[in-house]
């Protein structure tokens, strides 16, 4: 028999509204299935299951959660969708763009892999980014993993993570990166960090970074094992043997606080067992040291402004002969001292105080 045109888009009409009624009437009521567009249909019944094949501009939605594709095949009885070719999901504040998708409805479960791009946009455009070659997204609990060639963008913390796994709960706001992660500061003066796991914690804006800790910028470098970074607060703690290199000195102690306005360090504090290594004169070899409970430095533009020691000081300076100066050195121990910087970081001025006792060598003598 022979369907004239108008039977024939009719009969067409009526498969097509019974597909849809069939996955319909399995469907969750919040996972309805409501398909916009395909270029393309066919269904294929395969022992038992019903299997949707769309082609070519698919658009549909399962709820609130919006597909896009070139192409989708879902197994009706599985509750299974799977999606092929410039994938584009929407959720909420949830964005997710990749080469092909799965997605499980039963457990709202959705696995992806090439090029994916994973877009949080929030209240005010304020938004986090997450790429990588492979990822799973559980909906339900709102979590997600990425794995090989992660790289994140916070804009609202003006940062950047690489690493090659990344867990991401978007409920608590806490992520952590592992296997070679690396952070960087998106402002001129760039701040870059590596550890063997960082944690980050929205609602706290903090970093922790842990094992075989590096943070550097222009100014400075700095080791540890462990570094807690408060993004607000631009704070920086520093435990577990850690170490401080700049231009103008080197330090060790049992612990670093490091402070910084707009990602630039301004000041420096060190507690428990300090030694301070400084120049007499910025450029010139660091043969002077300080010894302390506590060590307050003051830093502008990479230059060592002042300096204070306190509880248990002792310290070595040593004056090179110039033009104008006669070599001098001198070794004291107090309760309190401080030294001053002119603007080209050569010192000024030495002082200590309670309880001072000290030798001073001056040139020709024994």
């Amino acid at each position: 028999m022979k369907l004239t045109g108008r039977k024939a888009s009719l009969l067409l009409l009526l498969l097509v509204f019974t597909i849809l009624t069939l996955l319909a009437q399995t469907s969750n009521e919040s996972e309805d299935f409501r398909l916009i567009h395909s270029d393309r249909l066919y269904l294929n019944k395969v022992n038992n299951e019903n299997i949707l094949e769309l082609n070519g501009k698919v658009h549909f939605f399962y709820g609130d959660t919006e597909f896009r594709s070139h192409q989708a095949i879902i197994f009706e009885k599985q509750k299974i969708s799977r999606l092929l070719g410039n994938v584009r999901v929407r959720n909420d504040t949830l964005n997710i763009v990749a080469d092909s998708i799965s997605y499980y409805r039963l457990t709202e479960f959705m696995s992806m892999s090439g090029n994916i791009i994973i877009t949080e946009q929030k209240t005010g455009g304020v938004f986090n980014q997450m790429a990588a070659d492979f990822g799973t997204y559980d909906k339900l609990n709102d979590i997600i993993t990425s794995r090989g060639n992660v790289r994140a963008l916070s804009v609202k913390d003006k940062a950047r993570a690489s690493s090659n796994l990344a867990h991401w709960d978007r409920k608590t706001g806490y992520a952590y990166l592992l296997e070679n992660p690396e952070l960087w500061s998106e402002d001129q003066d760039t701040l870059y960090i590596r550890s063997e796991k960082m944690e980050f914690f929205d609602d706290d804006r903090k970093v922790i970074a842990t094992f075989n800790v590096l943070a550097q910028s222009k100014d400075y470098t700095a080791t540890s094992d462990f570094l807690l970074y408060f993004l607000k607060d631009e704070k920086a703690i520093f435990q577990g043997e850690p170490k401080f290199t700049s231009s103008f000195a080197d330090a060790t102690a049992e612990e670093f606080y490091l402070f910084f306005e707009e990602k630039k360090l301004y000041k420096a504090e060190l507690k428990d067992s300090c030694l301070v290594w400084f120049a007499e004169e910025k450029g010139m070899p660091k043969t002077n040291w300080v010894r302390a409970d506590f060590i307050s430095m003051n830093i502008t533009d990479d230059y060592l402004d002042d300096f204070e020691a306190e509880n248990r000081v002792t310290y070595f300076y040593e004056q090179e002969a110039q033009e104008k100066k006669d070599y001098f050195s001198n070794s004291a121990s107090g309760s309190f001292l401080s030294a001053t910087f002119n603007d080209e970081g050569k010192l000024e001025a030495m002082k200590m105080k309670k309880g001072v006792k000290g030798t001073y060598r001056f040139e020709g003598s024994p």
